[in-house]
């Protein structure tokens, strides 16, 4: 008899128990979208217009913004400050020998080129961008190409020019 109730206490208990930490990492994850939602409508997607086109940033996945931020902050660097080319028509695309199918265009929206000053700093971009989730890595010597299109295949790195391997991959 006791042991029976004992074990209807314990069963209780560990019912409460499941209950308030479900309520409470429910709770945490809807704040932390209410915390995501408002950094991205204050956010500025200008930085990723074409250059012949204003406006054409807006269309910027929300998951790269927000894995850039987060590379942001696990860099230290200014990640969006040293963004180079974002968002591009298929104009600029062709001009800067972007290739046909490029996650930059217009009707993609979904990729990135950051800018370095050395090695070391690409080499730390790379390898922290995996970190953050990052699964589409370009390597080039005087950038960082990220981007989160689907549609692609996924924990790959590449070097520039194309066909080249990586000079880091964080994949392997």
């Amino acid at each position: 008899m006791k042991s029976e109730k004992n074990i209807k206490l314990y069963i209780g208990l560990g019912s409460a128990f499941l209950t308030v930490i479900s309520f409470l990492l429910i709770r945490k994850l809807l704040k932390r979208k209410q915390n995501e939602a408002a950094a991205l409508e204050a956010f500025d997607y200008s930085i990723f217009d074409s250059p012949d086109a204003n406006g054409s940033g807006a269309c910027i996945a929300n998951e790269l913004v927000l894995k850039l931020k987060l590379l942001e902050e696990r860099t230290g660097y200014p990640v969006f400050d040293w963004i180079t080319s974002g968002v591009r028509t298929p104009y600029w695309n062709r001009k800067v020998g972007g290739v046909s199918n490029s996650s930059h265009l217009t009707s993609n929206c979904t990729a990135v080129d950051i800018g370095i000053s050395t090695l070391n700093i690409r080499n730390q971009l790379v390898l922290a961008a995996k970190e953050v989730g990052f699964t589409r890595i370009g390597v080039a010597n005087t950038f960082v190409h990220l981007d989160v299109d689907p549609d692609k295949p996924q924990y790959v790195a590449w070097g520039y020019p194309a066909g080249t391997p990586p000079a880091i991959n964080p994949f392997v």
